[in-house]
């Protein structure tokens, strides 16, 4: 019997010292940043969660943001720095998601609110694609926090995750090699309004809002056009069918509620994108009975959306088209 229980023990031994040693290296390295403190919370790998590390980097924050910006990728492009050049008083934390929704928009601003930040200025992007999809529902892949998941559930889910598609990348991020491409965006943000991929600096500043243009991009631009990714669009306008259910709707109702129990001065932004879509009409109807004045709708045909080289991947326009939807809307309120 004893035989018997030492070659048990020996048998099982070893897989428990590998399983034992790769559990601490994976909390060693801590790719979701989910453990201890960060000097920077940033999108480094592609698998993060924008979202999910914008939320760890304000609960760490002790800076007393009062303006936030809201919405998908779309707003990356939205330079918080420059805002706050714009609008007086005004300190900025982009809060923004990868594909967010408006439960996400609606769950940022309600923890905000539970932390006691003002929200005395307030951008949100609404898309026609992303805005209303899943039912609007906060992304499961976003902080417990905001999905009031269980703690422990969270860190499992990003464990199984990260384990569930090991592949040569994430075995040199575990032994803590370097790795770059796809897996390696590492789009350091700015350490205090936490926009992406750049640090604020005058010289980035004075740049902002400069086309992209030359020779090599206009030929990447007319080689998507050539294949058909860049597709020709509808001369006359088309519509979304219709996204905005009754849930949906209260969560809109109660995102205002948030605005207007903080006085905030916000901007609704509807984005221009490729596809040169609007919102159903009756989508629409709810969307400016709600927040009336304060909306901005940049969709569908227009001078923006017609000219095919302001979108480099079509998903995404360039980076003047945000500066120039902020010098508009900001205008528009002096």
């Amino acid at each position: 019997m004893k035989y018997f229980i030492l070659r048990f023990f020996s048998f099982f031994s070893f897989p428990i010292l590998i399983i034992t040693f790769i559990i601490f290296l994976y909390i060693k390295l801590d790719v979701y940043l989910d453990f201890g403190y960060h000097k920077n919370y940033s999108w480094k790998y592609h698998f993060q969660q924008l979202g999910d590390i914008s939320t760890k980097k304000i609960l760490k924050s002790s800076i007393n943001y009062n303006s936030f910006i809201f919405g998908s990728s779309r707003t990356v492009d939205v330079y918080a720095c420059y805002l706050q050049k714009k609008i007086k008083n005004s300190r900025f934390f982009h809060y923004a998601n990868w594909g967010e929704t408006i439960g996400g928009i609606y769950a940022k601003l309600k923890l905000l609110d539970s932390l006691g930040y003002r929200l005395d200025n307030i951008i949100i992007y609404f898309d026609t694609d992303h805005t209303f999809a899943n039912d609007g529902k906060c992304q499961s892949s976003d902080h417990y926090l905001l999905t009031h998941e269980n703690k422990y559930k969270y860190f499992y889910i990003h464990f199984r995750s990260f384990f569930s598609s090991l592949d040569y990348d994430k075995i040199k991020i575990l032994l803590g090699y370097k790795v770059n491409g796809k897996i390696f965006p590492n789009w350091e943000s700015d350490i205090v309004t936490n926009d992406s991929r750049h640090t604020c600096s005058d010289i980035l500043l004075n740049n902002y809002g400069v086309k992209k243009s030359g020779k090599i991009f206009f030929t990447k631009i007319d080689s998507l056009k050539k294949c058909g990714f860049l597709y020709q669009r509808n001369k006359f306008q088309k519509f979304k069918e219709k996204q905005i259910s009754l849930y949906e709707k209260n969560i809109l109702i109660k995102i205002k509620d948030i605005l207007e129990k903080h006085k905030s001065k916000y901007y609704i932004v509807i984005t221009p994108l490729y596809d040169q879509l609007k919102f159903n009409t009756s989508d629409m109807q709810i969307i400016d009975k709600i927040f009336d004045k304060n909306v901005y709708d940049f969709s569908g045909i227009n001078y923006i959306t017609n000219n095919v080289y302001n979108y480099p991947d079509r998903g995404h326009f360039q980076a003047y088209i945000s500066k120039n939807i902020i010098d508009s809307i900001i205008l528009c309120r002096q």
